[in-house]
């Protein structure tokens, strides 16, 4: 290994992992970008009004280091939008499904009846379930699945190999 390739190897720049776009990044520099979005996004839950904010904030750096390890997958950092459609196209069924369920049996909710409330919001806990399981799936395919060896359109290899 090359001086060169080594100073890249063990440099490590926490602006470029969270706010840019470009270049690939390391499994390991993901998880951990990863983790501090997961981090600071649960510390801003707590906080009313501005914890909202920062957590469409923290889209910006979480849509960062994606798009990177799609690079380094060899992959246009685009795909990063599959979970986000799959979010807006499920939440949309999700309104229309209980929606239409109001509509349909609307005594259910006036009765208080359990069971003819959870029938009512059943199809949104399905959809939410495979929401959950589509982004997870991508989570652990963009954070796991090893890099592609060598430079590629994207950047030089982050491993130095």
């Amino acid at each position: 290994m090359t001086t060169e390739s080594s100073n890249q190897v063990q440099s490590f720049d926490w602006q470029k992992l969270l706010f840019s776009f470009e270049g690939r990044t390391r499994r390991s520099h993901f998880w951990i970008g990863w983790l501090i979005c997961l981090g600071v996004g649960v510390v801003a839950g707590w906080i009313p009004l501005i914890g909202f904010f920062i957590s469409i904030a923290l889209i910006w750096p979480n849509l960062a280091i994606t798009v990177k390890r799609l690079h380094d997958l060899g992959m246009s950092g685009w795909i990063a939008a599959v979970p986000f459609v799959a979010n807006i196209v499920g939440f949309i069924m999700i309104f229309v499904s209980v929606g239409a369920s109001v509509f349909m049996n609307a005594t259910a909710l006036e009765n208080e009846d359990p069971a003819a409330i959870l029938a009512l919001v059943g199809p949104a806990i399905g959809i939410l379930g495979l929401l959950f399981l589509v982004n997870f799936g991508f989570l652990l395919w963009v954070g796991l699945v090893d890099g592609k060896p060598g430079s590629n359109k994207y950047g030089s290899n982050p491993k130095g190999l």
